[in-house]
C-alpha cells in the first residue's frame, strides 16, 4: 500500500508494510491513513497465493475484498482518491481478444473471484474510486515469473511450462510510473481501468525468452518444455487468455510501456544480482 502526497518536487510516496497496514485488520489500516494523511491513496497489497486460495477462501476473501472494502470506505469519508489493484484473473479467457474495461467478468478460481469481490466492494464503498487491472507483472524484484524461472533453472536441467495460457508481459516499473501520473490527474480517478503492455506470448516462449537472456548474462539455464495447462493441472484454473486491452489508459495518459527485450534484459540483470 502507498500513500502519496504532493509537495514541492511532484509526489511523495509513503509505503506500508502488512504489518502497518494489514488488510485483515481495519483498525490498522484505519491508523495509517490518518497517520499518513495522502492525497491519494493506492492500495497494492493482496493475497496472490492463486493455488493456495482454492484451500484459503477465507484469508483471500479477508484480504482481497473485506479490506480493500474498508479502505475504499475510509477514504470516501475523508475525500481522499483511492487507486484499488486488481488482476486478469477476473475473466475466464475465453475471450478470442484482449479484454477491456467493458467486459463482463467471470473469473475460474477462488483467487479471481475474490478479486472480483473485492472491485465491487470498493466501488459500493466508494463511487469515485478507481480499480486498476493488471497483468503478467514481472521485474527484478520480488518473486514473479521472471525470478521464478531463474530459481528453478538453478537446480534444474528442464522446465515444464504451458504453452496455452497468452499474455502481455508488463514490466513493473512501467505501471508504476502510470499509477503514478493516473494518481496525479486526480480527475480521471473513478471505475475500470487496464495498464497491461502492448505485447503478446504464451507462458513458456516467455519462459524460453527468460532462460536465453540468463544465459547470456551468465546465469542459470534450462532447457523449456511446452506442455497444456491440462496437463500441468495446477489446483488453480486459469485463464488461457490473459490478455487486458491498457489501450484506453495508454490513450487518455499518453503512457508509454518498456519494449520487452530491454525490460527482460533489466529485470534478469536485477535478479541475478541478488544475494
Amino acid at each position: 500500500m502507498a500513500a502519496a502526497a504532493e509537495g514541492q518536487s511532484g509526489l511523495a510516496l509513503q509505503q506500508a508494510s502488512s504489518s502497518e497496514a494489514d488488510l485483515r485488520k481495519p483498525d490498522s489500516l484505519a491508523r495509517f491513513i490518518d497517520r499518513s494523511a495522502p492525497d491519494v491513496l493506492i492500495n497494492a497489497g493482496a493475497y496472490n497465493f492463486v493455488d493456495r486460495a482454492e484451500t484459503d477462501s477465507d484469508t483471500a476473501f479477508a484480504i482481497n475484498a473485506a479490506g480493500p472494502g474498508f479502505l475504499a470506505g475510509r477514504c470516501a469519508e475523508r475525500g481522499i482518491p483511492f487507486i484499488h489493484m486488481s488482476t486478469d484473473c477476473v475473466f475466464d479467457g475465453v475471450k478470442p481478444g484482449a479484454y477491456d474495461e467493458d467486459d463482463a467478468p467471470n473469473p475460474l478460481s477462488v483467487y479471481g473471484r475474490s478479486k472480483l469481490a473485492g472491485e465491487r466492494a470498493v466501488a459500493e464503498a466508494n463511487p469515485d474510486a478507481l480499480t486498476v487491472r493488471v497483468c503478467w507483472v514481472f521485474s527484478g524484484y520480488a518473486d514473479n515469473f521472471v525470478a521464478k524461472m531463474i530459481s528453478l533453472a538453478r537446480d534444474r536441467s528442464l522446465l515444464r511450462v504451458v504453452d496455452d495460457q497468452i499474455g502481455p508481459p508488463t514490466y513493473a516499473p512501467d505501471i508504476a510510473n502510470a499509477l503514478l501520473r493516473i494518481a496525479g490527474a486526480r480527475g480521471a480517478l473513478s471505475g475500470l481501468l487496464h495498464l497491461a503492455s502492448p505485447d503478446e506470448m504464451d507462458r513458456a516462449s516467455m519462459a524460453r525468452a527468460v532462460m536465453a537472456e540468463s544465459k547470456r548474462q551468465g546465469g542459470p539455464f534450462a532447457e523449456v518444455e511446452a506442455v497444456s495447462t491440462a496437463e500441468f493441472a495446477a489446483p488453480a484454473p486459469r485463464p488461457l487468455n490473459a490478455r487486458l486491452s491498457g489501450a484506453r489508459a495508454t490513450q487518455m495518459f499518453a503512457l508509454g510501456w518498456t519494449p520487452w527485450p530491454d525490460a527482460l534484459e533489466h529485470s534478469v540483470t536485477a535478479v541475478l544480482s541478488r544475494k
